[in-house]
């Protein structure tokens, strides 16, 4: 094999492999052994007649495509290794020349990463984010904490109201038939949360136990469920039972039920602490974003549009492996929410560019300023992400292809680079 690099232009660069006529003829061999169960010639079996006389019979190409199929892939990798090339895009090809005794010739086309040339990145002003826990945020999230550990209390001697648990039983018709999903013998239903269909909990309240009604409604026109949408229906109610939640006293001893302290001024101590750790990290996380921004607006790159459409590709199958973990497909998901996969396309363009945009640079500090992540800081990060899937650190060691293991380094790089641009910012304080 033997590769030339010809010319790059926007990102594109051109080279031509040549490779030798006992590498095609290997890739000849592989191609009739691979058709050879399928195709008859008179007077031998299937199977069994001469690649010659199927050459002569079909013309001399007959096994040309395959065979090229056969050896391109790995005859690519050694040439983009050899040219050191950072491609980005799947390559298009031409022969320009093929022939058994001489071998082939191929003209290759591919999209490259970019040159990056970075600005400041070091030194960066940023405005510290201030962090001040209210005596109002402690409270609200004690009454969240509250309500939480809220008992339900029997209710007997008034009608539904808002805010209480309805235990039901319902039937749903559509024109008189019952549907899939229409239908519970012992269903808890908290009115007001909205929870069921707009409308179906409001005429709830006011029945009292044992009572039973119709409850109409009509399904949103983006209904989850295809064959109900707009329809209107008809639940069959009864109302069997009522609680309403009573909520716990705030003291001593609710503290010491719902924590590892023994009084309630500690927990709400615990509870400041905690809320302060948080604003922290997020203050820590929009300074990161800020530095980010800024270096990116200081570098210059032509950032190839397939390095975008590939991000904005692999955000929507990351986004419909969530959306499918939910029950729905991606198309039922668009019905209900009123959009498109053209609409989701879009609204990931600016995220996507932004983070293509940040990679780039972020590989590019780490090459030049010589970052280096070492084999035993390797395999520290590999256990602690096999130890977040449960698996014990020396058998996810074991089970990482070298593969893995240099796309987790470039990962690695990454976070390092952005780690420096971080620990070399100068804090100022933001104004009022």
């Amino acid at each position: 094999m033997n590769a030339t690099f010809v010319e790059k232009a926007n990102n594109v660069v051109k080279f031509t492999v040549e490779v030798d006529g006992a590498t095609f003829e290997k890739g000849l061999a592989y191609a009739y052994n691979q058709n050879k169960n399928k195709i008859t010639l008179p007077g031998f079996r299937k199977g069994k007649a001469p690649r010659k006389l199927i050459e002569a019979q079909y013309g001399a190409n007959f096994f040309y495509e395959e065979a090229i199929n056969h050896i391109f892939p790995d005859v690519y990798e050694e040439a983009i290794e050899e040219l050191k090339l950072d491609v980005v895009s799947q390559p298009t090809i031409d022969v320009e020349k093929i022939d058994k005794e001489t071998g082939i010739k191929f003209i290759v086309n591919v999209t490259v990463k970019p040159e990056i040339t970075l600005g400041q990145y070091k030194g960066l002003e940023v405005e510290k984010e201030k962090v001040e826990i209210t005596e109002e945020e402690v409270e609200a999230e004690l009454k969240s904490i509250q309500g939480k550990n809220a008992r339900l209390i029997e209710v007997t001697d008034r009608a539904a109201e808002d805010g209480d648990v309805a235990k039901i039983s319902y039937l749903g018709t559509v024109d008189g038939v019952a549907f899939d999903g229409g239908q519970a013998d012992s269903h808890d239903l908290t009115l007001g949360s909205h929870a069921f269909i707009e409308g179906f909990e409001e005429q709830i309240v006011g029945h009292n136990v044992g009572d039973k009604f119709d409850v109409n409604v009509t399904f949103p026109e983006a209904y989850h469920a295809p064959e109900l949408s707009g329809k209107d229906a008809v639940f069959a109610v009864e109302l069997k039972g009522l609680s309403k939640k009573e909520l716990p006293e705030l003291n001593d001893e609710f503290a010491e039920d719902v924590s590892e302290f023994s009084t309630l001024s500690e927990y709400k101590a615990s509870i400041q602490d905690k809320l302060k750790k948080e604003k922290e990290q997020r203050a820590k996380q929009i300074q990161s974003d800020k530095l980010l921004d800024a270096a990116i607006a200081n570098c210059t790159m032509e950032v190839p549009q397939v390095m975008y459409d590939n991000k904005i590709n692999q955000m929507m199958r990351e986004f419909e492996e969530n959306v499918s973990r939910q029950g729905l497909t991606l198309d039922i998901y668009c019905k209900y929410m009123g959009t498109t996969k053209e609409d989701l396309r879009e609204n990931f363009r600016e995220t996507s560019e932004k983070s293509v945009r940040a990679r780039l640079m972020l590989e590019k500090i780490a090459k030049e300023e010589n970052l280096k992540i070492s084999e035993e800081e390797l395999k520290e990060e590999i256990g602690r992400f096999g130890e977040s899937y449960g698996v014990a650190a020396e058998k996810m060691i074991e089970m990482f292809q070298e593969g893995d293991k240099k796309a987790l380094e470039e990962d690695m790089l990454v976070r390092a680079a952005l780690k420096l641009i971080e620990d070399s910012a100068n804090e100022v304080e933001k104004a009022e």
